[in-house]
């Protein structure tokens, strides 16, 4: 919402590297975002007894020296992920939101699914880093 009013006002949204920077000053960020997995699986019925995991929206509080938290937008659900992390794009598209990307978050607990806004991937990719292989 805040790029829309920003867009409208003709200000430039700042940039990746921009809120890297705040990252690293030790500025607490959160950016938006989607999972079907973190914090225990959400599911929804689908008919004939068949149940999925439903996507749900939240947020992921970055901080230094925290371990980042993933919060439900409509609470109920949190979850704080723990080191050592590794981040991996799957190139799965995100229904109806085509201007996020969707990624494989392994962390010491497990392996999530994640989706963030393509403009805040660069953030996410610097705070949890590449999977290793």
């Amino acid at each position: 919402m805040l790029d829309v009013l920003l867009r409208w006002a003709w200000i430039r949204r700042r940039t990746s590297a921009q809120d890297i920077e705040d990252f690293r000053n030790g500025q607490p960020l959160q950016v938006v975002g989607f999972t079907k997995s973190i914090g225990g699986a959400a599911v929804a019925s689908v008919g004939r007894g068949k149940q999925i995991a439903r996507t749900r929206q939240g947020y992921l509080r970055l901080a230094v020296g925290e371990a980042p938290v993933w919060g439900d937008r409509r609470g109920g659900r949190s979850a704080t992920l723990q080191s050592p992390f590794g981040l991996k794009l799957t190139g799965e598209k995100v229904p109806m939101a085509p201007k996020f990307e969707r990624y494989e978050l392994v962390t010491a607990d497990g392996t999530y699914d994640v989706a963030v806004p393509k403009k805040d991937a660069e953030l996410v990719r610097y705070v949890f880093g590449p999977a290793q292989n």
